[in-house]
């Protein structure tokens, strides 16, 4: 029996192997149509699927047939390539593991052997008598130099190739000069000092502090790896009655996928049978169960708690949830933070700065008589001691920090101008509907004209609601579906005016759906109503009444805003609804608010409002002109708008306290920035000069220096202390 490769599937029933492929070298559906039906009439092979467009196949067999072996080479004299498909931005993620885990080792041993080399050369620190001859000590020493150091001297010549001096430029040099300084001793036979011990000892330092660094940073972005790898490389594809595990690379939309309690969803889709709870605590960072039923979506990753259901795929797999939110985390936390500028122009000087002032010192020891050896080993120190470095780090390790813990909670910063803004903002506009409020309107009451009947009314206001998807759409539709019976609406053609209405025409039938000022401006008379609520009127060539919805407050609303207030924050409500239903809502909560508002009346409110910097939140779509006006975007996206073009920052777990969260993380995050640069600042300022002095030998120097990056870091991961609303309840 052949032996069933890692990763593939068994049944209960009968062993049979799954397997997606990548092929290569189709140019036509008759490639893949030959492929399969070749494939298909082979001895062992249970079912397969050959897709041209993804380039695609999925293949099951009896392992006590075949195996992969024999069907690469069943498919290579047809012409073509096979090999195992891969999901492409997981592959990326654990290529990108094993590198980092790869470079980690070998700095480790790295690390590890020039310790061992460096502590003889030490021990003359706390016994003199121990002093090596100086032969020896350049057998040790040149190991560390030029095998352990070898990465400086590479990253200096790369450094200053392009123009440029970093790190790599200090380390290179200072302990090339006291190297080099050293062997000449033992070349001229000269009785003076020798300092392998201080180029020895400085590599190791810098080193132990570079792996320190490096675990620091795998620790930042082990959480969004752990997320990426909740989802499921394989799905349950249902056809023709038969169920078959499969890569769920080569799913497509339309497919339907089985998911059983307790795995997790494979890709994003709707519902198609069954019903269940899932635990989006993946994407939303709350881990109450949400009821899911067929209509409904879910979300790759995503839990399925306690229901056998079915799913329809809307997306392939390097578009799912997951997959976005992993492509928006790593675009936050590649960007750079507007505070990083002030690192930049620090960094264009800083070296040859460093460099010009080791000169100096050493210029002033020989002219205040400190000997040529005093002041070679002044400004060795100083070259040390210079951290750039930690200068460098103080702002995208604290961004790579707070983009995945934000993140790992359903908040996502499309970047890190974003995260730095969203601190700033000193007036919040928030959309009402589906914003403060629910977003789940009911109809109270509608309302018949003269001389028309309900039928007509509840007919053509389907007809029209059911070009939209907006919560008022739906609403109407819940309300009229029970009573309208089957309509045809093939034909239909739909125009949607933001912040007025609906237009549905099919032939000769026009139908208006809107608020009474859109009516009015395609001619149609409007009585003046005088009813609670949000109002929808609706006619084709005459009016034939109007429908009145409410809402209700969210949970957490009031408490919400009062937060906002206590940052210092000035909270206003935008709506394009009646003044008296936005009293109501803004009474109720305490807020400014502007009603009656268009689409471009709310685009002026923001632009010309006092108060800056300014933030709207809004649902990511309707608002989406809004979100680009305001200094910062908040898009509350119910984990449906994900990647909402139009926002800055995307609140995947659709409530108001995320705003908060996110303007909190945001503060503590500047202001962890600002304080690593302080520390990276001071540290040189004080460093420096007393190198200059002759107060710090080389080694201390390179201690000092190895542990100020370090400092950065970990002051960096205190962030991880932050905490979430859904954390403090």
């Amino acid at each position: 029996m052949v032996d069933t490769p890692v990763g593939y599937y068994t049944g209960v029933m009968e062993a049979i192997a799954n397997q997606g492929f990548k092929v290569e070298g189709m140019t036509c559906t008759a490639c893949a149509s030959r492929i399969q039906t070749v494939l298909a009439r082979t001895d062992g092979i249970q079912s397969v699927r050959v897709n041209f467009a993804t380039e695609t196949a999925g293949i099951a067999w009896d392992p006590d047939k075949l195996d992969v072996t024999s069907i690469e080479q069943r498919v290579k004299k047809l012409g073509y390539g096979l090999k195992p498909a891969v999901n492409e931005i997981l592959e990326k993620k654990k290529e990108k593991a094993r590198e980092d885990g790869l470079t980690f080792r070998r700095d480790l041993l790295f690390f590890a052997g020039s310790a061992l080399l460096s502590l003889p050369l030490l021990l003359p620190m706390f016994y003199s008598s121990w002093m090596l001859p100086a032969l020896w000590q350049l057998g040790l020493a040149t190991p560390i130099q030029f095998i352990a150091g070898a990465r400086f001297y590479k990253g200096a010549f790369h450094s200053l190739r392009s123009g440029g001096a970093n790190m790599d430029v200090l380390v290179a040099l200072g302990t090339s000069v006291a190297y080099f300084y050293s062997l000449a001793q033992i070349y001229l036979q000269s009785t003076g000092h020798v300092y392998f011990e201080s180029a020895a000892v400085v590599i190791t330092l810098v080193l132990l502090g570079k792996i320190l660094e490096r675990r620091a940073r795998r620790q930042a972005t082990r959480a969004m790896e752990e997320l990426l790898e909740l989802q499921p490389e394989q799905a349950r594809l249902q056809e023709n009655d038969r169920e078959t595990l499969i890569d769920v690379r080569l799913i497509e939309s339309g497919d339907r996928i089985v998911v059983l309690p307790g795995e997790r969803f494979p890709l994003d889709g709707i519902l198609r049978e069954g019903s269940t709870e899932t635990d989006d605590s993946l994407l939303t960072g709350e881990s109450v169960p949400v009821s899911k039923s067929a209509g409904q979506q879910a979300f790759a990753g995503t839990l399925n708690l306690n229901g056998r259901v079915v799913l329809e795929a809307t997306t392939d797999v390097n578009q799912s949830s997951v997959a976005r939110i992993m492509q928006m985390v790593e675009n936050a936390q590649n960007s750079r933070a507007p505070v990083q500028s002030l690192v930049d122009r620090v960094s264009a000087i800083f070296v040859p700065t460093v460099i010009a002032i080791a000169l100096i010192a050493f210029g002033i020891g020989l002219l205040l008589g400190a000997g040529f050896t005093e002041s070679l080993v002044r400004a060795v120190a100083v070259l040390v001691i210079a951290c750039p470095c930690a200068l460098g780090l103080a702002s995208p390790i604290a961004v790579v920090i707070a983009t995945g813990i934000s993140a790992s909670h359903g908040i996502l910063f499309r970047n890190a101008e974003a995260l730095e803004i969203a601190g700033k903002v000193r007036s919040i506009f928030f959309d009402k509907t589906g914003t403060l409020t629910r977003g789940k309107l009911t109809v109270g009451r509608a309302i018949v004209a003269p001389g028309q009947t309900e039928e007509a009314l509840f007919k053509a206001a389907w007809k029209a609601e059911a070009g939209s998807e907006h919560p008022v759409s739906q609403a109407i539709r819940t309300f009229t579906e029970s009573r309208v019976g089957s309509i045809d609406l093939q034909g239909f053609e739909y125009r949607t005016i933001p912040g007025a209405g609906i237009k549905a025409c099919k032939q000769s039938e026009t139908i208006l759906a809107g608020t009474a000022e859109f009516l009015h401006a395609n001619g149609i008379d409007v009585p003046q109503l005088k009813e609670p609520g949000t109002e929808v009127h609706v006619a084709n060539e005459r009016y034939l009444g109007a429908f009145f919805l409410s809402d209700t407050l969210r949970n957490g609303a009031a408490e919400a805003i009062k937060a906002i207030r206590n940052l210092g924050i000035q909270p206003v409500m935008l709506t394009g609804d009646r003044e008296d239903v936005a009293a109501s809502i803004a009474g109720s909560i305490g807020m400014e608010y502007f009603a009656g508002l268009k689409p471009e009346d709310k685009l002026e409110k923001i632009a010309s409002y006092p108060i800056r910097p300014t933030a709207m939140v809004g649902d990511g779509i309707n608002d989406a002109p809004a979100l680009s006006r305001a200094d910062a975007g908040f898009a509350m996206g119910s984990g449906t708008d994900v990647a909402s073009e139009s926002a800055d920052v995307t609140l995947m777990g659709n409530k108001i306290e995320e705003v908060t969260d996110a303007i909190r993380l945001s503060r503590g995050t500047i202001r962890k920035i600002y304080q690593n640069l302080f520390f990276a600042f001071i540290y040189n300022i004080i460093g420096i000069p007393l190198a200059a002095a002759g107060f710090l030998s080389p080694v201390v120097a390179g201690a000092a220096m190895a542990m100020s990056s370090v400092s950065v870091v970990v002051s960096s991961l205190t962030l991880y202390r932050f905490r979430f609303h859904s954390e403090q309840t």
